[in-house]
């Protein structure tokens, strides 16, 4: 198995929904077929690992990672799964830095909120200083407000942002306290449906960057990237 592309979830303000957006990614690549691992660097407040420890289905699957040795304990999670997913502490603590600088795609969670999107561009600005690709998630969507269709037309003015944006839903909070991925708890709900939809669009962005990166080496550009790009 090669190793895992790593993802870093960061995000100045707490409470923005890294967790959340870490367990469902991860669950929206699992269902896809995956195997993924949750990196727990929260040392203070490990809420992937809490989550994950109410339910044997994702037990298995968070593991708490010290950042003072970052590098080593997640190059041998990377060994044991297609993706690694990292859940960082809000605040750009060291962990989070450690995590960017560690990663292959740094994930920007933002709610529509005033002090989330202050939060993105301190975790752009992160994320471009660590020199890593970034992608913007809008998350607590709720389509109908003008702070959420604020929030759309600022990632998509972005360049960076994915398609498919978490929607609002109390079914994520439900999901949380039974220790559950949305799917499990929810299937089929607009909820899984979008989180589905952002695993997509994350596994497609990585299979384009594989197939870009063959073709500069063959000095071609190959359909197959054209295609992940277009299908992403």
């Amino acid at each position: 198995m090669a190793q895992a592309k790593t993802i870093a979830l960061l995000q100045q303000k707490g409470g923005s929904g890294k967790t959340t957006t870490a367990l469902n990614l991860a669950g929206g690549l699992r269902e896809l077929g995956f195997k993924v691992i949750i990196a727990d660097m929260d040392k203070d407040k490990p809420d992937a690992w809490s989550w994950a420890a109410k339910s044997a289905s994702l037990r298995d699957m968070v593991f708490q990672v010290d950042e003072k040795m970052a590098r080593e304990q997640l190059n041998e999670l990377k060994n044991q799964c297609d993706y690694l997913v990292i859940d960082t502490p809000p605040n750009f603590q060291t962990a989070a830095l450690k995590a960017a600088l560690l990663a292959d795609l740094v994930v920007i969670p933002t709610a529509p909120s005033g002090m989330d999107l202050s939060g993105l561009l301190e975790a752009k600005d992160l994320a471009m200083t660590a020199g890593r690709p970034y992608k913007l998630l809008g998350n607590r969507i709720a389509k109908n407000t003008t702070m959420s269709r604020s929030l759309l037309s600022v990632l998509e003015e972005d360049g960076n942002a994915f398609d498919a944006s978490v929607p609002q839903s109390v079914k994520f909070v439900e999901s949380e306290a039974a220790g559950l991925y949305i799917g499990d708890y929810a299937a089929e709900s607009d909820a899984h449906i979008e989180v589905r939809r952002v695993a997509k669009e994350l596994h497609a962005y990585f299979v384009a960057e594989k197939l870009t990166k063959a073709s500069k080496i063959s000095g071609t550009i190959a359909p197959e990237a054209k295609s992940a790009e277009t299908e992403a």
